[in-house]
């Protein structure tokens, strides 16, 4: 089987928005190339040049896209996969549109009964006056956005205009987002979804604090005192939807808020998130293994094993935290036992082809 991979950041010109996203984008396109070449009979294309990407799905069997959802770039990219016959390795292009769109994600997981913020579209032209009306703190987002773009936390009334102001450069819509700000310490659940749910624990997010978070990384297989809360939480969030919309399935992130309230859900991710690049050095299984076998409708196992604990960068450098010698997790505190960064060879100007077998043409 040949696969076509594009991630987005870094397949446009050196220059163009987004610049900041590069390195983040990178290091998953490389984990999971990595993963997918472990595979018996398995040959990658890396679409390098955004260009290039419905050509290379022309020769390919298969392709797996890592994009924002902001702009609809990421169903059009799938959308794309969809038309040319081709296996699409994560959810369909109706099931990003659904989970792109954070107000009808979270009117579909409050009509569930899934905890998640009070949510409400403001349009731009009257955001102001009804934001000072509100009561604080909240939050105010961009109803498409990725990667905290735009997302600010508003304490007072003088943060406002900043607020809004952030949220309009970091959307085309002509409203934004406000949600009731929830207390407590961010987490994230990575789940594939096929006939059934696999879970991977509770990851960590690690968030440089401010009115306007920015993500720094993440740590695996988090031992909080909610951990298997969040993660009922989050199965509970992807069953939902699954109900609600068809074809949601492979690789989802669920965002989280564990407060004492108990554990609250953010927003839902139709791709690979960062914490791939932990999850991967974390269990025993081929994380993309996982992910092809969604796709193909094959069976999931009810449980991966655990390694270890792994803290991770948004950059994709990962350090293991703890390591069980004979693959059992070793689930405490422990000492760092070594960094890595996953990489492979660029062969050429537009595409990289690399295969595991002679099947490669």
């Amino acid at each position: 089987m040949k696969i076509a991979v594009l991630e987005h950041f870094s397949s446009r010109p050196p220059g163009t928005p987004g610049a900041d996203f590069v390195a983040e984008g990178r290091a998953m396109r490389d984990a999971v190339v990595a993963d997918l070449l472990r595979l018996p009979d398995i040959a990658v294309v890396v679409v390098e040049r955004r260009g290039r990407f419905r050509k290379a799905l022309r020769s390919a069997d298969a392709a797996l896209v890592i994009a924002p959802e902001e702009d609809g770039i990421l169903a059009r990219l799938c959308r794309a996969v969809e038309r040319e016959g081709r296996i699409l390795l994560g959810p369909s292009s109706s099931a990003v549109h659904l989970l792109a769109d954070k107000l009808a994600t979270a009117r579909c997981l409050a009509v569930a009964g899934v905890s998640t913020p009070k949510t409400e579209p403001v349009p731009f032209a009257s955001a102001r006056r009804r934001l000072l009306a509100m009561p604080l703190p909240l939050v105010v987002k961009p109803r498409d956005g990725c990667g905290g773009r735009g997302v600010t936390v508003v304490r007072r009334a003088s943060e406002i205009g900043a607020a809004l102001g952030s949220v309009r450069r970091a959307t085309r819509r002509d409203d934004c987002l406000v949600q009731d700000y929830v207390a407590g310490d961010p987490a994230s659940v990575s789940i594939i979804a096929s006939g059934g749910l696999i879970d991977f624990g509770l990851n960590r997010q690690r968030l440089l604090r401010g009115r306007t978070p920015t993500y720094l990384g993440g740590e695996t297989f988090w031992p909080h005192p909610r951990a298997e809360e969040a993660v009922a939480a989050a199965r509970s969030a992807i069953e939902a939807l699954s109900r609600a919309r068809p074809g949601v399935r492979g690789h989802l992130g669920v965002d989280l808020v564990l407060g004492r309230s108990g554990a609250t859900v953010i927003e839902v991710n139709p791709r690979l998130t960062t914490s791939y690049v932990g999850l991967r050095r974390s269990i025993r299984e081929n994380l993309a293994g996982l992910i092809l076998d969604a796709a193909a409708g094959r069976g999931l196992p009810e449980h991966v094993t655990p390694t270890g604990r792994c803290r991770f960068r948004a950059d994709g450098s990962t350090t293991m935290l703890t390591q069980a010698p004979s693959g059992g997790c070793a689930m405490g505190p422990g000492t760092r036992v070594g960094t890595r960064r996953e990489g492979w060879a660029i062969t050429s100007a537009g595409t990289s082809a690399a295969s595991t077998s002679s099947s490669r043409n």
